[in-house]
């Protein structure tokens, strides 16, 4: 199994980018704005539990609501 993350949608959100990727193994990373650095977390339905948390805006955020679970699936099936 590869290392490789792909990334499968972007958004914005209350002033902040977004990028969503995957990997082989069911990963899910949040790239926010233009760091480099991935926060990891797990995909439930409708939303990303991210169990270290992502800090914005002074506040920390354990769950990211999404509107793609197609496209996370998707590229999960895609890398495998």
């Amino acid at each position: 199994m590869s290392d490789e993350v792909k990334i499968v949608n972007e958004f914005d959100r209350n002033g902040h980018h977004f990028k969503i990727g995957v990997s082989a193994d069911g990963q899910v990373s949040v790239y926010l704005d233009n760091e480099t650095k991935a926060h990891h977390g797990y995909h439930f339905p409708g939303i990303i539990q991210i169990p270290k948390g992502i800090e914005i805006d002074g506040q920390m955020i354990l769950r990211l609501p999404i509107d793609c679970d197609a496209e996370i699936e998707k590229g999960i099936a895609d890398l495998k």
